[in-house]
């Protein structure tokens, strides 16, 4: 019975896990995450009724973890990479990275953003790895009036489908 039970908690946690974050679900609570990844503290919010939990550096050449949790329920997990760090090569080997674990995206959409003074210009890469998620691949820079880069920010957003379509 005990092992039975093991094969049934192992499979649930195999098959409901997030890609490349099997130790968390869909849906887990603010417990869930501190007991999965250590160091982890809230990060300001700006989202109603969003909670943010954010472990910082985490791995080389990441700059954060961000775990989003609206009403208590994880539907988000950002990995912001540091800019500092991640060349060129870098982006090329995590983009096969998420070719070769993810298969080939649905789609490749430019991002071009005007906020008055500067400019989000980038793109944003999106895969279906299973039917829970949807990743998106974003790299974006920020331009002010004289065209010069000021920022510019890696991310792999991991979100819930179930999530995602209610806010569409």
């Amino acid at each position: 019975m005990k092992k039975l039970l093991f094969l049934f908690l192992s499979m649930y946690t195999f098959i409901f896990a997030i890609t490349d974050f099997p130790s968390i679900n869909w849906k887990d609570k603010e417990f869930d995450i501190l007991m999965s990844f250590p160091g982890i503290e809230e990060d300001l919010s700006y989202l109603q009724d969003t909670k943010i939990l954010s472990q910082e550096n985490p791995k080389d050449k990441i700059s954060s973890y961000k775990f989003y949790l609206k009403n208590g329920s994880l539907y988000k997990v950002e990995v912001v990479f540091d800019s500092s760090r991640v060349e060129k090569n870098d982006i090329k080997n995590i983009y096969e990275t998420l070719e070769k674990n993810m298969g080939t995206p649905v789609s490749k959409d430019p991002i071009n953003i005007n906020l008055g003074d500067m400019n989000l210009r980038g793109n944003s890469i999106t895969f279906f790895p299973d039917s829970e998620t949807t990743v998106f691949f974003k790299g974006m820079d920020t331009i002010d009036k004289d065209n010069n880069m000021i920022n510019s920010q890696l991310s792999l957003e991991y979100w819930d489908n179930r999530m995602l379509n209610m806010a569409q």
